[in-house]
């Protein structure tokens, strides 16, 4: 069964098939691995649409957290925690993935990011701080350029302009191996699989939001089917870059064709040399994208990171945690 089809590199994500089933025992069970005390609410953003929101408190200026294409906002359950002494931070699940609806359409950059703006009216939040990882990163540019008003500043966590350089037309490295049978035998064997071909652990929470099981705990398929994330890539577009004034700070990973994902050992030699010579391709576009990103963005902070692991938040939490803190608490 192809429960999870992970891809890295600025799309290094949980893409997942199915549609969303809880089975009681399974939602007990994610109850109790849900530790994080913030509290979760459903915005409607339109008509039969609603969105998770979790909320982690603090106080001080709104600071909304957007993830990456195929996680939901509890990836954020423990990194959220860095900010609620300064600011109040809420996060948002976007349509298609986690708990928040599934509509057929919508996933197209102007409907996710009114979805954004729509969160923030309902909660009567007059402006913000956003800060994504990965895809988010092409709301951000939106929400910089087209609702200027709504941002007081912007943080890229690995983030740039999927939809320009021919990105989508670009081959992507070879994903890890598919997870055998013994893998999908329980939440906590999967999400060792994950931690081993990822290079890191997402919060327990963030997978029981990504995977259905059954009564026993077996995981049986997956919340998202494959043609949600395709249709976000796919209604990717060049962003306006020059357009954008919100102070803003960048953290990227430089991929260079060296660049190796955690679980290139277990690909066989073909896979291998298929790797080495996409990663070429895509470290050229890479680097293209970080040096337009610099001239374009007018007064931004860019933090380059050489060949590192896409979730900078989760594996250089630290180093992240400062930057960006430095960065919100200055007076700009």
């Amino acid at each position: 069964m192809n429960v999870m089809n992970r891809t890295v590199w600025h799309c290094a994500v949980v893409a997942i098939l199915g549609t969303e089933l809880w089975y009681g025992s399974a939602q007990r069970r994610f109850e109790i691995h849900d530790n994080s005390d913030h509290k979760v609410s459903f915005i409607t953003v339109t008509q039969d649409v609603k969105l998770e929101v979790l909320d982690w408190g603090g106080t001080g200026p709104y600071l909304v957290l957007l993830t990456g294409l195929g996680d939901n906002a509890h990836v954020f359950d423990e990194f959220a925690y860095q900010f609620t002494d300064r600011f109040h931070v809420i996060g948002i699940t976007r349509r298609g993935f986690g708990k928040s609806s599934q509509p057929a359409q919508g996933y197209d950059i102007e409907t996710r990011v009114r979805d954004d703006i729509a969160v923030l009216d309902s909660l009567k939040i007059k402006d913000a701080i956003f800060m994504g990882h990965s895809v988010a990163a092409t709301e951000l540019n939106k929400l910089g350029s087209d609702y200027p008003e709504r941002v007081r500043k912007l943080v890229y966590l690995d983030g740039m302009d999927l939809g320009s350089g021919d990105w989508t037309k670009l081959p992507q490295p070879p994903g890890p191996p598919e997870p055998t049978a013994s893998d999908l035998e329980s939440v906590q064997r999967f999400w060792a699989l994950n931690a081993r071909d990822d290079g890191f652990r997402r919060p327990l929470a963030a997978i029981m939001n990504a995977v259905q099981t059954d009564a026993s705990g077996k995981i049986v398929d997956a919340v998202t089917p494959p043609e949600i994330s395709a249709k976000i890539i796919e209604g990717l577009q060049p962003a306006k870059l020059d357009r954008i004034r919100a102070p803003t700070l960048a953290i990227l990973n430089r991929v260079t064709p060296n660049s190796r994902a955690p679980y290139y050992s277990r690909l066989d030699p073909e896979q291998q040399a298929e790797y080495g010579r996409r990663i070429t391709a895509l470290s050229k576009w890479i680097g293209g994208q970080i040096d337009r990103f610099k001239k374009e963005v007018k007064g931004s902070k860019v933090i380059e990171i050489t060949d590192g692991n896409h979730y900078i938040f989760i594996v250089y939490e630290a180093m992240v945690v400062r930057e960006v803190r430095k960065f919100l608490l200055e007076e700009r």
